[in-house]
């Protein structure tokens, strides 16, 4: 019996392709690296690793083109691809941290200060159902993938509920939830990487299988 050739973020997570002057490279890893860089600074400054004073003069411009315009391109590339959920993440990431960084830049030092908080838990409370859904979708990706979009669903709730309630026990769980999350992300994507100049899986994943996959086994 011939098996219907599927494609989705599953097979295209695990797809290996020797690297040729041919082939189209997959904006993924830029993706990922925008994703990581941003994650890091933005939460090692929660975790108190970072100094706090440091988020007003670095995060509007690392958080713009690096967590921002980085991920948005790789969305769009993976939007051309058919690949529904990655384009999901990288696309609304990226159109996250561009809003985010214009708010930290024009918008929060006019406002008052009783105000801020408010105004970005009201800002990242919508991303907290938008991260469920696609943490729901990573079930069906591979299990680094779900152990690091668990920190991310963590990392919102607790952003909400920082700005909400101004509770320093909040931010510092964003903070450390939020490096577990770049370290998950640091792993795929040196898994793609190496994937990519050895021509092979380096690095297990964890891939989860498909219902047919289970019969076929």
């Amino acid at each position: 019996m011939t098996v219907p050739r599927r494609s989705g973020p599953a097979e295209q997570a695990f797809s290996v392709r020797r690297m040729e002057p041919s082939a189209q490279a997959q904006l993924g890893a830029l993706g990922l690296t925008g994703f990581i860089v941003v994650t890091t600074i933005a939460t090692g400054i929660d975790a108190g690793i970072f100094p706090e004073k440091l988020s007003a003069s670095v995060l509007p411009l690392v958080g713009f083109f690096i967590g921002g315009l980085a991920q948005l391109l790789a969305g769009l590339f993976q939007a051309q691809r058919g690949d529904t959920w990655h384009a999901t993440v990288f696309g609304g990431f990226g159109v996250f941290w561009m809003s985010k960084a214009l708010m930290l830049q024009w918008v929060l030092p006019g406002l008052d200060p009783s105000l801020r908080g408010d105004a970005m838990g009201l800002f990242t409370l919508p991303w907290v159902f938008v991260v469920f859904v696609l943490w729901l979708g990573a079930w069906r990706i591979h299990l680094a993938l779900l152990s690091t979009f668990t920190c991310v669903l963590v990392v919102f709730v607790g952003l909400v509920c920082t700005g909400f309630t101004g509770g320093v026990i909040w931010t510092r769980i964003t903070g450390w939830a939020g490096l577990c999350a770049a370290l998950g992300a640091t792993y795929i994507l040196a898994g793609q990487i190496l994937a990519s100049t050895w021509g092979r899986a380096v690095l297990p994943m964890g891939r989860f299988l498909s219902p047919l996959e289970r019969q076929e086994a």
